[in-house]
């Protein structure tokens, strides 16, 4: 079989050799250049597009924080108008986010309405805030599980403060708060929540020894012994205290007032029902027994001591002025009354004549206070003024005492062993071992106190 060969035609010049096409490395060069210039174009669109993505994504992420931070100096303001913290009629405030943004916070008004301005600043950009608040007179302003004076907040082993189905128990004070254990686990002084303290987060029996276990975030003057799962802020590092978060350094927060119950408006409603004269021996059988035998006590004065025995199950209905002091023995049930629906009971121990000695409440162990059905509790308040904690405290709690809140805005409050509580504010707060304080916002609901009430939002704006 033969095999065929085709060939192209090639054409020769008059010398016998192929032609030389001289242009074809120029277009060559050409080409590549050409894609090299457009390969160039691309990268540096490329590049452009992402310079400008870069930058769009920086500019929003500030913005935000900006916008965080402005909100941040609204929170500060109305944390602390809702602490109680006294204002002139123009207030500021400053803050320094762990992020590097900064807060400017401005409140302004009277006792009926306040303006609260913020403006939050990250890297030149700023966002500005503004929110209308109005007195919200009929409710107190209870937001502590705990609140101290200038006596400070001390604990004692296995002490807990918290709040209802895992909420935080927060605590402030206006002096020092003191632990014998920092520890998270079983044993140890605990405060599920957040601590704002004045003075030093530290040990009870010596500064820098033992100290207090604080789940989320502190700001104090100094931490000398703790262990804080969140952010810390204070005028210098702490020290023998670790801590999860970050650290700002500031000025300690402001001292707040603990009048948070109008124990005056209260004792005036006392009066309406009219005066006990001398000492109300309850269940008693010689004619000083203030209920009659009925068991059942309210909106009146008792011009003595108010006297429970063992045993007796005590129903009250109203407010209660005591003019004297009031002693509750062990194994007894105190309950608020139905016919005061949602609105807690007021009970006034105060003798404005011997405040030192007098207008003291002293219950022993066992005891208990039931609400009713829609939550109302009794609120027991003393004007006592003793800061003898050990010996003679305004309210000394004995073991197993469950109750609603206690008040002594002028003088210590001793919490037991053993026991149960659902607030406390105090110039001065010892809580011994085994105790516990359960912070209940529903109580907060509970407490009408005209004239003297927190502050709600109206209007919120940025500007």
């Amino acid at each position: 079989m033969k095999k065929y060969f085709f060939r192209l035609p090639q054409f020769e010049d008059t010398r016998g050799r192929l032609p030389r096409n001289d242009n074809s490395g120029q277009a060559s060069l050409v080409l590549v250049l050409v894609l090299g210039l457009v390969s160039m174009m691309s990268v540096l669109a490329s590049s452009s597009l992402s310079v400008s993505n870069v930058q769009i994504e920086n500019t929003i992420s500030e913005s935000n924080r900006a916008w965080y931070a402005a909100w941040s100096g609204i929170d500060e303001i109305m944390y602390r108008l809702r602490s109680h913290q006294d204002f002139e009629n123009n207030y500021t405030v400053g803050l320094t986010l762990s992020n590097g943004a900064t807060a400017s916070a401005t409140v302004t008004g009277d006792s009926n309405q306040k303006i609260v301005r913020s403006s939050g600043f990250d890297n030149g950009i700023i966002k500005n805030l503004e929110v209308t608040i109005a007195s919200s007179s009929s409710k107190a302003s209870f937001i502590f599980a705990a609140q101290a004076g200038e006596g400070g907040f001390e604990l004692e082993g296995n002490t807990i403060v918290t709040g209802n189905n895992g909420a935080p128990g927060n605590v402030y004070s206006n002096g020092p708060v003191l632990g014998i254990k920092a520890n998270s686990g079983v044993s140890g002084s605990k405060i599920l929540g957040s601590v704002w303290a004045v003075g030093t987060i530290g040990g009870l029996s010596s500064p820098n020894s033992g100290g207090v276990y604080i789940q989320k975030n502190a700001w104090a003057n100094t931490l000398t012994a703790c262990l804080i799962d969140g952010t810390v802020r204070a005028s210098v590092p702490p020290t023998n205290c670790p801590y999860s978060g970050g650290l700002e350094i500031s000025d300690p927060p402001s001292p707040a007032t603990l009048a948070s119950v109008d124990a005056s408006y209260w004792k005036n409603k006392a009066l309406e029902g009219g005066v006990w004269n001398g000492d109300c021996n309850i269940a008693s059988t010689d004619g000083t027994d203030c209920s009659g035998g009925t068991r059942v006590i309210g909106t009146i004065q008792i011009l003595g001591d108010l006297n429970v025995p063992s045993g007796v199950n005590l129903t009250i209905t109203g407010p209660l002025w005591v003019k004297g002091d009031i002693f509750i023995s062990q194994n007894n049930v105190l309950t608020t009354s139905e016919v005061v629906g949602k609105n807690s009971i007021m009970v006034v121990v105060s003798d404005p004549d011997n405040p030192n000695l007098k207008g003291r409440m002293v219950t022993s162990s066992n005891v208990q206070f039931n609400r009713n059905s829609q939550g109302a509790g009794i609120i027991f308040i003393s004007e006592n003024k003793s800061m003898d904690c050990a010996t003679l405290p305004a309210i000394d709690m004995t073991s197993n005492t469950a109750t609603v809140v206690f008040v002594a805005i002028d003088g210590c409050i001793n919490v037991g062993s053993n026991s149960q509580i659902n607030g406390i504010l105090g110039k001065k707060i010892h809580v011994k071992n085994n105790s516990t304080i359960r912070y209940d916002p529903s109580l907060a609901r509970a407490i009408v106190v005209p004239d003297s009430g927190g502050w709600n939002v109206v209007n919120i704006r940025e500007y």
